[in-house]
């Protein structure tokens, strides 16, 4: 089972999720017993230690000791959270977790989670109760991108009693969390109150669950490639942006699949019903001279005129900022995230050094002209970047360089020879 998992993977480098569980256990011991006749797969471990429970430096201890008889390779990372007051301790510790998996993942590396089929069933039904979508009733794919590499849950096709089994087949001495009893937390209850009551009537309800989340996972890939297909007809003016136009012409479950596909394919958290219905409906409505903006957690939606933009929440910016520039070596701007080098002064390098012109770095103040010679006379900055089709929220940002007080290069924009 393990091996055929594997044998399908590119990958040939494996990190171990091992929070020394019954489950993690199994699954490490699993690949310790296969380095003998696979050497060209490579693992190691990572243990995390919450530090949510009196006993988890007792437990990193443990599975310290585990991997060492194994000789294993183990990373033990600290993460000692703080919980936020009404914040979900399940869903704050798994973010915190899988951004520890994130960091430790070597390029090409597939990070390995012993996920079961039983785990399975319990996610189908906790996004059946959340009211979620073909993507939430997918529930857990066996691959999938994660970090600079891939998570795997080659264990989805064995169930709970397997693993036990194995465990005890194997003298596998694996820890109790006694967190994983307390049914306050909703996965708990369902697998120790709901499931038991589904499996009296309905003795295979864990693999039949299992297979309606994996016949789920069909038609979201199904789904995927066919609105990959469909979104360059809706690509907008600019790079990355939709065309509200083109949008409005679709149905609406069609603009919430393509808003969905096109924020995945750009990095974002996809965001709550109800937001993806303000953007449906305040931002794709709006007057086209109007600049609505919906935000969630690490996005914003923001829209000029027939453009839609995703973004990462914008930060504050010092626009009074100016920077001396030698033109000899790149100029770091680091409030806007640009390298300025001195092959952006084009015809103008050579003059400045000839001369030993000033050349400083602004942004815009108002009131900025531009000298444009081939069109006759001098352009206010605001009409330009209006022209150019720049959103008001970039304008700020915008480097400006100039040879004394004049203005040559808007950077990204436009540049003026001399």
């Amino acid at each position: 089972m393990l091996v055929h998992f594997l044998q399908q993977q590119s990958a040939t480098r494996f990190l171990i999720a091992f929070s020394g569980g019954l489950d993690s256990h199994v699954l490490l011991h699993l690949s310790a017993t296969l380095r003998a006749t696979y050497p060209q797969w490579h693992f190691r471990a990572i243990h995390i230690d919450h530090g949510l429970q009196p006993a988890s430096a007792a437990w990193a201890a443990h599975c310290r000791a585990v991997c060492e008889v194994l000789a294993m390779p183990v990373v033990n990372v600290a993460l000692h959270l703080q919980i936020p007051s009404g914040a979900s301790l399940e869903a704050e510790a798994r973010q915190a977790r899988y951004a520890a998996f994130a960091q430790h993942l070597q390029p090409g590396e597939m990070l390995l989670t012993a996920h079961h089929q039983d785990d399975q069933a319990e996610t189908l039904l906790l996004h059946l109760l959340r009211g979620s979508g073909v993507d939430g009733l997918a529930a857990m794919p066996a691959v999938r991108a994660f970090a600079q590499g891939w998570l795997g849950r080659p264990l989805l096709t064995c169930s709970r009693a397997d693993l036990a089994a194995y465990a005890y087949q194997h003298g596998l001495n694996y820890l109790q969390d006694p967190s994983n009893a307390d049914t306050r937390f909703d996965r708990n209850f369902l697998r120790h109150q709901v499931m038991p009551l589904l499996q009296q009537r309905w003795p295979a309800v864990t693999a039949t669950f299992a297979r309606a989340a994996r016949l789920q996972g069909e038609s979201r890939q199904l789904l995927h490639e066919s609105l990959q297909e469909k979104l360059p007809h809706y690509q907008g003016s600019r790079p990355g942006t939709l065309a509200v136009s083109q949008l409005r012409t679709a149905s609406l479950a069609l603009q919430a699949a393509l808003l969905r596909v096109w924020l995945v394919n750009a990095g974002f958290q996809l965001p709550p019903a109800k937001k993806l219905g303000s953007v449906l409906h305040d931002v794709l409505l709006a007057t086209a001279d109007a600049m609505p903006c919906v935000h969630w957690a690490g996005c914003e939606i923001r829209r000029y005129r027939d453009d839609l933009y995703a973004l990462p929440p914008l930060v504050a910016h010092d626009s009074t900022q100016i920077y001396g520039w030698d033109t000899q070596q790149p100029l770091v701007l680091p409030s806007v995230g640009v390298t300025l080098v001195p092959e952006m002064l084009g015809a103008w390098l050579p003059i400045v050094r000839d001369s030993g012109s000033a050349v400083t770095v602004r942004f815009r103040q108002g009131g900025e002209i531009m000298q444009l010679p081939y069109r006759g006379g001098s352009h206010s900055l605001k009409h330009l970047l209006q022209e150019a089709g720049i959103p008001p929220w970039q304008r700020e940002c915008l480097p400006l360089i100039y040879v004394g007080e004049r203005l040559v290069n808007i950077v990204g924009v436009l540049q003026v020879n001399p």
